[in-house]
């Protein structure tokens, strides 16, 4: 027996068995792991591309919806203030004038047209109607007129009446008009969005960013540049006009409504930023609803002062500017053109810039080919041969 091979092979120790069980045991175990952590985590990832395309797919319906809103309100104030304009006094021999027996006699005698056009340009407008220079209103209802922006009264001695006055008399005349109904809407519209950035701001987990918590740029953009083309091609075609020409044009270029933009909604959407910026680094806070109620409180301060003192000047000076480069952009290669200070003696820069006229594709003194020179700059420029001219219609 003792020379039996079988006898003679080495045993396998007692616990080597069990041992390469549980280590093949462990490696299974781990690969099963590796393999449902990976799952998990397409899962998480596939959840949140879900979540942001729905997220975007409302924003931009939302968007879409405010704009057509605006566009409808903007409708409706036109058509109230259609309403509210009285008849013009008859001519002799004519139908009577308001006030006379007749006509109150039968209310309904002279109305119908008005509304009949009203309604017909209701039914037909689209989002980018009023594309040209609105005719003076005959008169506007109290509740819209802003008094510092009343038309001034045309002197008796007009004739005499001092060239560059004339010029801005009949800007003011064609611009006054736009900015009523432009600001009531813009103030809609800024409404909505600090209600959205209050909303983002209490969905906000860890991360307070402008980046992040601001309306979607270009979202914003579309539904601000269905409020600002209307009253900027207005703006544009009225500076043509003043430079005598009318006609194929029908609409301001992009860059006006562009610079309109930025005049209005950028320089706010900087501050905005700059203000989260700032209430953020004054932490640390003991909760983040304590730091929500500190952005809520600085944002809607922000708010506030725009609509308050902001807004208004800014759609001027955007009217302004469109005004302006539809002048210099009516003007031939090599004219002679005359920049006409808003307020002589209130900017030395203007004013230099107005003291000899300047030939078309050159600069001004201040470096600018046309106004604006500065931010708030509501100068006029004309072609030479204009000054102190009759607005052409022809």
């Amino acid at each position: 027996m003792a020379d039996d091979p079988a006898a003679q092979e080495p045993r396998d120790a007692p616990g080597d068995e069990p041992s390469a069980l549980e280590a093949r045991a462990a490696e299974v175990l781990h690969a099963a792991e590796e393999v449902a952590a990976a799952t998990g985590r397409a899962m998480v990832t596939e959840a949140k591309d879900v979540r942001r395309r729905i997220l975007q797919d409302a924003t931009k319906r939302r968007t879409e919806l405010v704009a057509e809103l605006v566009r409808v309100r903007g409708l409706l104030d036109g058509a109230l203030d259609a309403l509210r304009v009285p008849m013009e006094p008859s001519e002799p021999g004519g139908a009577p004038a308001p006030g006379d027996g007749a006509a109150t006699a039968d209310p309904a005698a002279t109305p119908a047209p008005v509304a009949d056009d009203l309604f017909a340009r209701l039914r037909s407008a689209e989002p980018n109607e009023a594309t040209a220079p609105p005719a003076p209103r005959p008169q506007r209802a109290a509740a819209d007129v802003v008094p510092e922006a009343a038309p001034e009264p045309v002197a008796p001695d007009a004739e005499n009446e001092d060239p560059d006055d004339a010029l801005r008399r009949r800007r003011d005349a064609i611009l006054e008009p736009l900015v009523p109904g432009t600001v009531r809407a813009a103030k809609r519209v800024l409404q909505d969005e600090q209600n959205s950035l209050l909303d983002a701001i209490r969905r906000a987990r860890g991360k307070y960013e402008p980046a992040r918590l601001l309306p979607d740029h270009e979202h914003q953009r579309e539904a601000w540049v269905a409020i600002l083309t209307p009253p900027m091609d207005a703006a544009f075609l009225g500076g043509r006009a003043a430079s005598g020409k009318t006609g194929r044009v029908t609409s301001a270029p992009a860059r006006v409504v562009g610079n309109a933009l930025s005049i209005v909604v950028t320089q706010l959407r900087d501050r905005l930023a700059t203000t989260i910026e700032s209430v953020v680094a004054e932490g640390p806070y003991e909760s983040p609803n304590e730091l929500q109620r500190a952005l809520g409180s600085a944002l809607g301060a922000r708010y506030r002062e725009w609509k308050g003192s902001e807004l208004e000047a800014g759609v001027r000076d955007a009217a302004c500017a469109a005004y302006a480069r539809g002048g210099f952009e009516a003007a031939g290669v090599g004219t002679p053109l005359r920049w006409v200070p808003a307020v002589p003696g209130h900017c030395p820069d203007c004013d230099d810039n107005g003291l000899e006229p300047t030939i078309k594709g050159s600069s001004f003194p201040t470096g600018q080919s046309h106004p604006p020179a500065h931010p708030g700059c509501r100068c006029l420029v004309v072609p030479l041969d204009r000054v102190g001219k009759p607005t052409s219609t022809a």
